[in-house]
């Protein structure tokens, strides 16, 4: 992380600090999958509380979510947790992510999404997609800070897009998760299309491959305030850096 201490005008980097604070408060930023060790988290939840900040939520598995919860009970900022159900592929029959959902509930997890049975999305099953989705809005919306459901846009057509979109829209679906990430990544036309084709409907969370700070710059220019990136600490450095340029602090 950035060393503020070589920042010679105090007021300058206090200001900057403040900024970055509130930059990584809309990223996503944290360790999943499968292969993930107790280590492996141990090393990133390191890195974060470095920063002395928090980003809008630690993504994590569930059987890490205790040993999380108690590595940041003595740090300096709240952190929610989140956690992904039926990740990637969205395989999980509903009862079963029903289940999941209804024990991350029970375990204090303040974040969640959700992946879509991609075989419902293929082979055009909109109907089902939306009654799953219907089912975990009614039943979840409320009790967590975001329920997110995950489509793998990068692999659908414009019009899969758009008809597994229609039928979220109906559901009343808030929040939709642009690619599970998994080696698939957002691009700007999959956010364009949603936005353009429902305008001021859906909250987007981009994920996937965001690597760069004028990725996350832009994504935000195109209304989206929660972007999911492993790379979020090196991109919030960027973001420090060249504030201090624009300030002269550098």
């Amino acid at each position: 992380m950035f060393d503020f201490s070589t920042v010679q005008d105090k007021e300058t980097a206090a200001k900057v600090f403040e900024e970055a604070k509130e930059f990584l408060s809309l990223c996503h930023f944290g360790l999943q999958g499968i292969t993930r060790t107790e280590d492996d988290v141990r090393k990133v939840v390191g890195k974060l509380k470095e920063t002395k900040m928090a980003p809008l939520a630690f993504d994590t598995e569930m059987q890490f979510v205790p040993m999380v919860r108690e590595l940041f009970s003595d740090y300096c900022c709240k952190v929610r947790l989140h956690c992904a159900v039926s990740y990637p592929m969205g395989r999980l029959l509903p009862a079963s992510k029903m289940h999941a959902l209804d024990r991350l509930r029970a375990i204090g997890v303040d974040d969640v999404c959700v992946c879509l049975d991609w075989q419902a999305v293929f082979s055009g099953r909109y109907k089902d997609i939306e009654n799953e989705a219907r089912q975990i809005v009614e039943e979840f919306q409320d009790d967590f800070y975001r329920v997110a459901l995950v489509i793998p846009a990068t692999l659908m057509s414009d019009t899969q897009i758009i008809e597994t979109c229609r039928a979220l829209d109906a559901a009343g679906t808030v929040s939709v998760k642009v690619n599970p990430g998994a080696t698939l990544g957002v691009s700007f036309e999959e956010v364009a299309l949603i936005r353009r084709n429902f305008p001021n409907r859906f909250d987007i969370h981009p994920s996937g491959n965001i690597r760069t700070l004028s990725d996350v710059l832009r994504y935000r220019e195109m209304g989206c305030n929660n972007i999911h990136t492993a790379a979020a600490l090196e991109i919030t450095d960027d973001f420090i850096v060249k504030k201090l340029k624009e300030y002269g602090g550098i």
